[in-house]
């Protein structure tokens, strides 16, 4: 049996958590290591949310995993109707649950002291990891959660946030914003080095003709126990196929 993106969906080895991207699973053994924190930086209009909500969404459709996909800057409304558009009808993987930041916001403003985003989303996460059970989780993205949540010791409050994210036992994504022309994958730097993964989605500009073309390019900088190449590959979109161009 074939999964989306050409990933054998019952064959894979339970330890890893495809991309579905074709072409780019059999370059890391079948995916991303399970419970590993998942930096996926890049500019926007690089695909980031659409290839986090992808992967929630073909472990929702073909195994039956529960995720929960927080959004902090899109309404649900408006992220379910992207990700429709990309031939991801949420009626197809019922196990993924979006949150938006309005509904967080409500819930942890109801805890009785000056609000600390930082320390209602881990007690928010660690309730829905109880009620839900989820499997796979999303934050997108950690720069409005930054912008929310004052910091007075950033690199304590971050390893304690990413130390508490394993807690959960899930395989979380982090969304982070870069600029086009960044070094830096978050916002902190100490991000990168907490995270056991980061992917990177990238834009860059060629010239074709007399007129210049805007592509998309993916790679994956860091993965924790794995052994993979460091190339980025053209990533092709088409009719909700997610593909790498690899020669």
């Amino acid at each position: 049996m074939t999964g989306a993106g050409g990933v054998p969906a019952l064959s894979q080895a339970t330890d890893k958590i495809p991309t579905y991207v074709v072409g780019l699973d059999a370059r890391l053994s079948g995916g991303i290591p399970r419970g590993h924190i998942v930096l996926v930086g890049g500019p926007p209009g690089s695909l980031k949310s659409s290839f986090v909500y992808r992967i929630l969404f073909h472990e929702a459709k073909e195994r039956a995993a529960s995720g929960l996909y927080l959004s902090m800057e899109q309404s649900r409304a408006s992220l379910v109707a992207q990700m429709t558009s990309l031939g991801m009808e949420p009626s197809q993987a019922k196990g993924v649950h979006v949150i938006d930041v309005r509904a967080l916001r409500r819930e942890i403003e109801e805890v009785r002291e000056q609000p600390r985003w930082l320390l209602g989303l881990r007690r928010q996460l660690a309730r829905y990891k109880e009620e839900m059970g989820c499997d796979l989780i999303a934050l997108d993205s950690l720069d409005a959660l930054y912008a929310l949540a004052p910091f007075e010791s950033p690199r304590n409050e971050i390893f304690q946030f990413f130390e508490e994210l394993r807690d959960l036992n899930a395989t979380t994504f982090l969304v982070s914003e870069m600029p086009r022309d960044a070094t830096r994958f978050a916002h902190f730097g100490v991000e990168e080095f907490l995270s056991d993964t980061i992917i990177h989605l990238r834009l860059r500009e060629v010239d074709v003709g007399m007129s210049t073309s805007v592509r998309r390019y993916i790679g994956v900088v860091k993965m924790r126990g794995v052994e993979h190449d460091l190339d980025y590959f053209p990533l092709l979109v088409e009719h909700g196929t997610f593909e790498i161009v690899s020669e």
